[in-house]
């Protein structure tokens, strides 16, 4: 069996493994499709090698490959072409236009336009290749890609040709020549040099025609693999001779042009050297040689027509298994990318409850922890408020104790001590001055337990209330430091729970206190006010100032401590902001609910 038999076996074999999961299509399998239209176009088959390339361009278009596909359209447009169904090609052709631009692929936009003006130049119809030419060479331009700018050139060049517009056509052609000749590209640059020979010899100038036709031949003389193409300019270097009555060149040359045609069996090649040989031998008036090439080239003149009108029923025939195929794929492509999309459906959808269902856990999380933090700071709150509490009630009892107990003692010292007559002491100065001495320790001690026990728990603020309080607080400290002290309180009529405004006192007296220790100011303004839902407290001085950050850090330089200040502040479920700067002043603007 031949080697391509076997291989055929084996991919039709891996086509059957992978039709057995429809909906795991893959590439390999479009690969498989492609090597089996090779193998139908190896052995001329061209409607089975299109029906396998349609089948792997439909499974590359399902999986959205989109270079296989471009390699899917370039070998199915060249099996159009090769068998001239120029109308199938135009499909294809803006087919792989559509994609490209779906793509924003440029350079393979130009090579659509590129494909759709030569289909269009086939055709006959100029005007409309020459847009498309035009088109193909606009983005090569754009690109700066010489090349393609060359290959433009030259086919622009064609079609001026083809319409009898030879200035045209030879502007383009040599700047086409030029590019190719900078690009060191034999060959193209040896068509471009067929191309410009033939306009030469159609304008009637055979000299300059055979310097391009001559250049032609020499630019192939070491290409082997383009054999068609050399035989063609053989043949026109060959009718170039013709026109000059060259006629021994003439003849050399057709006939090498021939032999190549013949060995390659290119069929029109081998009709255009008889016609040519024909036209030779009659020129010369060598009437039987003439006469013999000439019923060679009206006998295979008559065979193509008709191999042309068989080929064109098959390709009918052809064209409509083919069209009943693609709607095949075109149904199997359909019912893939259906289940393509359930699946994709599925995973997005259970991706989606995925996600969803992680949002809500999260979420659940979240509101337990804030739940949690919200219990330990209501337990936080109550323990705070019960330490207070019973700071309170000690400091209340301490106080009492030195009021009541020490304050009677001392007072009862005085009255004794007092009612010694200092008449007694008359004859004894030193024990005069003694008397007056203890006397005034005795008054001294009393004010300073006074105090203490008024700091330890202010004696008015239960009788008088918050602002009465806080004025005689300022009243007292005011005195001693020399800081005058501005002070205003709104809105009190009503008293406040005792343990809010112990509360406000302590924080107060902290703040003030650090006010005449560490802020070296001189004036102080304090404003407290009381609104329906909040008391509003500002406390500000025109002192040193500092960092609050620093502070925060430290978590000292305030007295009893930001912290515990803060503390008590929350415990209230108050807040605190605080504005300093070095050498600008502080200001405390304090909220309490009500």
């Amino acid at each position: 069996m031949p080697q391509h038999g076997w291989i055929g076996i084996i991919l039709c074999l891996l086509f059957s493994m992978n039709q057995l999961e429809p909906a795991q299509v893959d590439s390999q399998q479009a690969r498989n499709y492609y090597y089996l239209g090779a193998l139908s176009q190896d052995r001329r088959d061209y409607p089975a090698a299109l029906d396998h390339y349609r089948q792997a361009l439909a499974l590359d278009a399902a999986g959205h490959l989109y270079k296989q596909m471009l390699g899917d359209y370039a070998t199915i447009l060249n099996i159009y072409f090769y068998t001239g169904d120029y109308p199938d090609a135009m499909r294809a052709a803006n087919e792989k236009l559509a994609l490209a631009e779906e793509h924003h692929d440029s350079l393979q936009i130009a090579r659509a336009f590129s494909t759709i003006g030569y289909i269009y130049f086939q055709q006959g119809n100029l005007e409309k290749s020459r847009t498309y030419y035009v088109r193909y060479l606009d983005l090569s331009t754009r690109a700066k890609d010489s090349l393609l700018m060359a290959d433009a050139y030259s086919n622009i060049g064609e079609v001026g040709a083809a319409a009898n517009q030879y200035k045209e056509a030879m502007s383009s052609l040599f700047k086409a020549y030029d590019l190719y000749r900078q690009l060191k590209d034999t060959e193209r640059l040896a068509y471009t040099s067929y191309e410009i020979s033939r306009v030469y010899k159609d304008r009637g100038n055979d000299e300059e025609a055979v310097v391009f036709a001559l250049n032609t031949l020499k630019d192939i003389e070491t290409d082997k693999y383009n054999e068609y193409d050399r035989a063609k300019y053989y043949i026109n270097a060959g009718d170039i001779y013709k026109s000059l009555s060259d006629f021994p060149r003439a003849i050399l040359m057709t006939r090498h042009g021939l032999a190549i045609a013949q060995h390659i069996h290119h069929r029109e090649d081998v009709l255009d050297a008889w016609q040519t040989l024909a036209g030779i031998y009659a020129l010369q008036h060598r009437y039987d040689s003439a006469y013999y090439y000439h019923t060679l080239y009206s006998a295979l003149k008559d065979s193509i027509s008709n191999d042309h009108i068989q080929q064109e029923i098959e390709e009918i025939d052809a064209r409509y298994a083919v069209d009943k195929k693609d709607k095949e794929i075109a149904l199997k492509s359909a019912q893939l990318a259906r289940q393509s999309l359930l699946k994709n459906v599925f995973l997005y959808s259970f991706a989606f409850l995925m996600a969803f269902t992680l949002l809500l856990y999260s979420r659940r999380r979240i509101k337990q922890r804030a739940d949690e933090e919200k219990r330990l700071n209501r337990q936080r709150n109550d323990l705070f408020g019960a330490i207070i509490m019973a700071q309170e009630n000690e400091r209340k009892r301490i106080a009492q104790d030195i009021h009541d107990t020490l304050g009677s003692l001392l007072s009862a010292a005085k009255l004794n001590l007092s009612s010694l007559d200092e008449v007694h002491f008359l004859d004894n100065p030193e024990q005069a001055r003694k008397y007056r001495a203890s006397l005034l320790l005795l008054d001294q001690v009393s004010t300073e337990l006074r105090n203490i026990a008024h700091n330890i728990m202010p004696a008015g603020l239960s009788k008088i209330g918050l602002p009465e309080a806080v004025k005689g607080l300022l009243d007292t400290l005011s005195a001693p430091s020399g800081l005058k002290i501005n002070y205003n309180a709104y809105g009190f009529e009503e008293r406040l729970k005792e343990q809010v405004e112990i509360s406000i006192y302590r924080v107060l007296l902290e703040l003030i206190n650090n006010v005449i220790k560490h802020s070296r100011a001189t004036l102080l303004t304090i404003q407290m006010i009381r609104y329906p839902n909040y008391i509003n407290i500002v406390v500000e001085d025109n002192g040193i100032g500092f960092h609050p950050e620093d502070m925060a850090a430290q978590g000292k330089g305030m007295g009893m401590g930001l912290g515990n200040i803060l503390s008590r502040i929350q415990y209230l479920k108050g807040t605190m902001d605080i504005d300093s700067k070095v050498g600008a002043g502080t200001t405390i603007l304090i909220e309490v609910p009500c």
